[in-house]
């Protein structure tokens, strides 16, 4: 607890990409009901990660740099909601609920002693979206109705999959420091 304590106190990169999983994860009911509103939620995420970019030890820019680009993926991902007039469906609701968990796990990375946990945690919640989604897309393309439709979600579905990439690859990154 102390070591996390010391590593957000001294390195401002560290919880800028904290923040970023912490408060996108907390958003994502939010932003499933009201995707257009992803640009003004990630406006104050994105300014926060940019200003940190400029503080802190090398050793953090990996994890900041992961935690900006989930940020912008998931922001993509709604603004591509919106425009497409395609609210999340099942499959979608189900990536964005594991996508939650994971988020909420991520802040015990920093923490010797809840570090191997966490990783499993999230480890598991992106497995689980990332099944969802998967089984989704084949089903949406194999299926010849609604061929526009299908390809709307097909779009959201790797937008939230890249997401998870992103998240994976900010978790590895935090677990390394």
């Amino acid at each position: 607890m102390l070591r996390r304590f010391y590593l957000l106190l001294t390195d401002q990169r560290l919880r800028a990409a904290l923040a970023a999983l912490r408060l996108s994860g907390r958003g994502l009911g939010d932003l499933a009901a009201a995707p257009g509103q992803a640009a003004v939620f990630f406006r104050p995420i994105r300014a926060r990660l940019d200003r940190a970019a400029q503080a802190g030890p090398p050793r953090s820019l990996p994890a900041l740099g992961a935690a900006a680009d989930f940020a912008a993926r998931l922001e993509k991902t709604f603004s591509d909601m919106a425009l497409l007039q395609a609210p999340p469906d099942r499959a979608a609701l189900e990536a964005l609920a594991c996508l939650q968990r994971a988020c909420g796990a991520a802040d015990g990375l920093l923490s010797p002693s809840r570090r191997a946990r966490a990783d499993a945690g999230l480890r598991a919640a992106c497995a689980a979206g990332r099944r969802s989604l998967s089984s989704a897309k084949a089903a949406a393309d194999r299926s010849p109705d609604g061929f526009t439709q299908n390809l709307k979600f097909s779009s959201i579905y790797s937008g939230l999959d890249g997401a998870f990439d992103s998240l994976e690859r900010c978790a590895e990154a935090l677990f390394r420091i």
